[in-house]
């Protein structure tokens, strides 16, 4: 839901961002949130991501549609959590990464994001100032397009 301007389908903890799976509203902000991450991010290195086996499957595409449209290669890590991130960032060249899961009880998807080190970054560290580039939305296309990678083969993007 919009209200002025701004998606109140959100709930933040210190270190990650919730939205209601299957609002109207939802994938259009989580796209957003992608935009916003990508230029959040230092301007060299592509994003690490995983997701929990029952993370929503359209939350997630928004979010790494926003990430390659603002030119970041994405590398899909599987199913995983925090471990298989480190594991991500120790073997390939990434400004960050993300970690989505979804919280059945609430109907939430959770969208936990990460620096180049694996450090959770939290409302202190970006997270407040990723949601206001996510809510003013005015971003910059990329030259090109980045590409989404699994296990060293490039995919399809999410169009």
């Amino acid at each position: 839901m919009l209200y002025n301007g701004v998606y109140m389908g959100t709930i933040f903890s210190d270190s990650d961002i919730r939205v209601h799976v299957g609002d109207s509203d939802t994938t259009g902000y989580v796209w957003s949130v992608g935009k916003a991450f990508a230029e959040w991010l230092p301007e060299d290195g592509d994003v690490a991501i995983v997701m929990s086996q029952s993370a929503d499957k359209s939350v997630a595409s928004a979010f790494v549609e926003g990430l390659i449209l603002q030119g970041r290669t994405v590398i899909e890590g599987g199913l995983g959590g925090q471990q298989e991130i480190y594991v991500l960032l120790n073997g390939h060249e990434c400004a960050g990464a993300a970690s989505l899961d979804y919280i059945e009880a609430q109907n939430l998807a959770v969208l936990s994001l990460f620096d180049a080190h694996g450090k959770a970054i939290s409302l202190q560290t970006g997270l407040r100032e990723i949601n206001e580039l996510a809510n003013i939305g005015n971003f910059l296309p990329a030259a090109s397009k980045g590409i989404v990678v699994k296990n060293n083969a490039p995919q399809q993007s999410a169009s």
